[in-house]
């Protein structure tokens, strides 16, 4: 997606200005992404590298310091790593030598608070691209330090990816959904998987969906992990069911595969499976770009709000690209009686 405005537009929820991001994305900083030893973290550099983002020669790394004694190279990049012993010390040098840095965390979800709290306490603006720990905890350490900073938000469960692009753009249920009742179902083949739905998700997840229109409380709110469970529970077999061929909604091998969920109507027919195909690391390395360019510019420009999630970075999406296909309508010389009814969003929610 272009972030070349023609335009300026405007957030009503963030209150900043879409022409002072022109102004940043022309001087992009420094970026250290933590960490580049996972697979999520290295593409994440590898991306925001290729991007423009100038990447900060050294990562985090939860591996001690007596194992952590290899260097890393991202597109040629020879990157350092630091064990968690270090991390303090080795952080005084690293901001001296780049004073206006943010920070890129793709890690473990068990890790999640206690990078908040490391990055809060040292001043550093970050985008948290991995999912877990207690939102509402986080998002008060962020605020009290007075941190730029995007949380993962409630949209960052895969399962609720849907609904979260249905809220950010305004997009309501047909009417006769607020007797549905709402089932993950869970996703194929990611049994070892980390990023567990941690208790905080269910609550946002039901507060998501009532605002939506649709019936649910937490109790209605689970995740079947393993396929054996989805066999045990009558679950559906995601592994089972026909691929399909298109190139926007592919469903990958492993982990990262389909997630699906259920509406269902009192008495239980009919029933509604949403699925939400997975996307690979290429697609949310392009959304840690995207956020980062967000959290940039909200630096850039002192914006008064300093904590955001991944709706604000759709939300500017989203505004940019109207601001962008408004102007080329502008431009045009010629007439047509076809009106778009809206702009498609091609992003991916960093988790």
């Amino acid at each position: 997606m272009s972030l070349a405005l023609q335009r300026a537009g405007k957030c009503n929820r963030c209150h900043y200005s879409a022409r002072s991001a022109v102004r940043v994305f022309a001087s992009l900083p420094h970026v250290m992404v933590n960490s580049c030893t996972g697979k999520m973290g290295h593409a994440a550099a590898e991306t925001l590298v290729s991007q423009g983002f100038h990447l900060v020669p050294h990562t985090f790394t939860g591996l001690s310091a007596g194992v952590a004694v290899k260097n890393i190279g991202v597109r040629g990049v020879p990157v350092q790593l630091v064990g968690v012993e270090k991390r303090q010390a080795a952080l005084e040098t690293i901001k001296r030598d780049y004073p206006n840095m943010l920070v890129v965390d793709y890690t473990l979800a068990h890790c999640v608070e206690d990078h908040v709290r490391f990055y809060s306490a040292n001043g550093l603006p970050f985008v948290m691209g991995t999912a877990g720990g207690d939102r509402a905890r986080m998002r008060e350490v962020a605020e009290a330090a007075g941190v730029y900073a995007i949380l993962p938000s409630p949209a960052g469960e895969q399962a609720a990816a849907l609904f979260a692009l249905l809220i950010s753009l305004g997009a309501p249920l047909p009417a006769h959904f607020e007797e549905y009742t709402y089932e993950a179902v869970g996703r194929a083949c990611d049994a070892d998987a980390l990023d567990l739905l941690n208790p905080a998700s269910a609550t946002t997840i039901s507060q998501s969906l009532r605002l939506l229109g649709i019936n649910c409380d937490e109790a209605q709110v689970h995740r079947m992990r393993s396929i054996r469970q989805q066999r045990l529970g009558g679950g559906i077999h995601l592994e089972h069911e026909p691929r399909t061929i298109s190139t926007n909604l592919r469903a990958l091998e492993g982990r990262g595969r389909a997630r699906a969920c259920r509406l269902t109507a009192p008495g239980g027919n009919p029933t509604l499976l949403l699925r939400h195909y997975g996307l690979d690391r290429s697609a949310f390395a392009a959304g840690a770009v995207e956020a980062a360019r967000f959290l940039a510019a909200r630096v850039a420009e002192g914006a008064p709000q300093r904590v955001y999630d991944m709706v604000d970075v759709l939300r500017d999406l989203h505004a940019r690209e109207v601001a962008r296909q408004g102007s080329q309508t502008e431009t045009s010389q010629y007439s047509s009686n076809v009106m778009a009814a809206g702009p498609i969003i091609n992003a991916a929610v960093a988790v």
